[in-house]
C-alpha cells in the first residue's frame, strides 16, 4: 500500500500507515465501544469497504503565508502551519497540477494571504470537487474583497491545464467574514456550468461549489442501494426526510413511495433538491426550506401516519427538542444515518424508548482515516413483526 509523501505531516489521513483489514477492525471496535457505552444491544453488521484511493470528491486547501505563499492542508502538530500539498491520494490524482499552477498564477500576482487575527489580507481557500462517475471538476477560489482578481489570467491558468477529470465550472467567493469556515458571501460564476453531474445507480445529481454532497460516490452508491432495500415501502406509504439536503436519498427512495417530502434550512439547496427532482423525472416530491425543528412542530403537523422518517443531520446529531418532535410525530419507522458514531448512539439510545434497533450497519466512507458513517433502522415498539 503506498503512502503519501506528506503522511508524517499532514493531518488528513492518520490511518494510511495501518493495513486496511486493521483499519476496519478499529472502526468496527469502535462502534462496538460505543454501543456498549449507550447500553445499545443489537446486532452490528460488518464494516462495508470501498475504493481506497482518489474516492474523496470535495477538498478544501487553505491559503498561508510561510517562507513565500502556499496552499494546502493544516499540519498535524503544528497546528498554524499550513503544509504545501503536492499530492492527495484521498482525492484526485490530479491534486499536485492544480495546486501548484493555483499557488504559481497567485506567487507571479503577489497576492496577499489573509491573517485570521489582524484579519488583513486577500487569499483565503481553495475549494476543489471532482465528480467520480460524472469525471467532472469544480474548483472554487475563496479570496476577501480586498484587492482586484485577475479573473481571465486564472481562467488561462485552470483550463491550460491536462487533467484526467475536465474542469467544467470555475468560481469566485468573496467572503469576508472573521470565520475560519468558508462563507459563501458573494459567489460568482466565472466559466462553465452552475453545476457539475454526477451519476449514482442511473439517477443524476446536480453539485454546486456550496451543495453538499455524500464525500464518497463509490460508497454512496452501495449506502442508498442498501437503504432501499431494507424499506418496507410501497405506493401506499409516505416518506419524510427532515434534513434531505439535495434531495438524493428522498429521490432513489421516491420510487418505492407513494409520496416523499423533503425538508432543508437553506432555500438554495432546496431549489437544488427541485432540480434533481426534475433532471430524474420524479414527481412524486415535494420539497420545503425550513428548520426541522420548526417544520416537526408546526409546518408539519398536518402530516400524519408518515411511515419512513429519514435522518441523516449534521455532524452534531440532534437536539432534544427535534427528538421530542419526533417521538410525536410517531412515525412507522425511522432510518438514522451519521458520519459521527457517537452523536449516531446518543440520539438512538434517546429513541429507544418508543423505537426497536433492527441493527447497525457501519460503512467506511473515509478509508485511512478514524471516521465513519453508521446507519440504523428503527421501528415503532408497537408495529414490530
Amino acid at each position: 500500500m503506498r503512502i503519501c509523501r506528506h503522511f508524517s505531516q499532514c493531518g488528513g489521513c492518520s490511518f494510511q500507515d495501518i493495513p486496511y483489514e486493521d483499519q476496519l477492525k478499529i472502526k468496527a471496535k469502535k462502534i462496538r465501544e460505543l454501543a456498549s457505552r449507550y447500553n445499545i444491544k443489537t446486532d452490528i453488521l460488518p464494516v462495508n469497504s470501498y475504493n481506497l484511493m482518489h474516492y474523496r470528491g470535495k477538498m478544501e486547501f487553505t491559503f498561508s503565508k510561510s517562507d513565500g505563499l502556499v496552499c494546502g492542508l493544516h499540519n498535524k502538530t503544528k497546528k498554524r502551519q499550513v503544509l504545501d500539498i503536492e499530492e492527495c491520494l484521498i482525492f484526485s490524482p490530479d491534486t499536485g497540477r492544480i495546486l501548484e499552477a493555483v499557488r504559481r498564477f497567485c506567487r507571479e500576482r503577489k497576492y496577499s494571504v489573509y491573517n485570521k487575527y489582524s484579519h488583513k489580507g486577500f487569499l483565503r481557500n481553495l475549494i476543489l470537487k471532482e465528480t467520480k462517475f460524472g469525471k467532472e471538476l469544480m474548483v472554487g477560489i475563496v479570496t476577501t474583497s480586498e484587492d482586484n482578481f485577475d479573473e481571465e489570467g486564472f481562467l488561462q491558468c485552470m483550463l491550460s491545464l491536462k487533467l484526467s477529470s475536465p474542469v467544467k465550472s470555475i468560481y469566485r467567493i468573496i467572503n469576508d467574514s472573521l470565520s475560519d469556515a468558508v462563507v459563501f458571501q458573494e459567489k460568482k460564476l466565472l466559466f462553465g456550468k452552475e453545476f457539475i453531474r454526477e451519476n449514482i445507480l442511473g439517477f443524476n445529481f446536480r453539485i454546486g461549489i456550496d451543495t453538499f454532497f455524500q464525500v464518497n460516490s463509490f460508497a454512496a452508491g452501495d449506502f442508498f442501494k442498501k437503504i432501499r432495500e431494507y424499506t418496507s415501502l410501497d405506493k401506499g406509504k409516505s416518506v419524510l426526510d427532515i434534513f434531505c439536503g439535495s434531495g438524493i436519498i428522498g429521490i432513489f427512495l421516491a420510487p418505492e413511495a407513494k409520496f416523499v417530502w423533503g425538508v432543508e434550512v437553506s432555500k438554495e439547496i432546496v431549489g437544488v433538491a427541485w432540480q434533481n427532482a426534475h433532471i430524474n423525472r420524479i414527481k412524486n416530491v415535494s420539497f420545503f426550506a425550513s428548520d426541522a425543528r420548526r417544520f416537526l412542530n408546526n409546518e408539519g403537523s398536518f402530516y400524519k401516519n408518515i411511515d419512513l422518517l429519514v435522518i441523516n443531520p449534521p455532524r452534531s446529531g440532534l437536539s432534544k427538542r427535534i427528538i421530542r418532535a419526533v417521538l410525536r410525530l410517531k412515525p412507522k419507522e425511522i432510518f438514522y444515518s451519521s458520519c459521527n458514531p457517537d452523536a449516531f448512539c446518543r440520539d438512538i439510545s434517546c429513541l429507544r424508548d418508543k423505537y426497536a434497533l433492527r441493527f447497525i450497519e457501519p460503512f467506511d466512507f473515509f478509508p485511512h482515516t478514524p471516521h465513519m458513517e453508521c446507519f440504523g433502522p428503527l421501528r415503532r415498539s408497537d408495529n414490530i413483526s
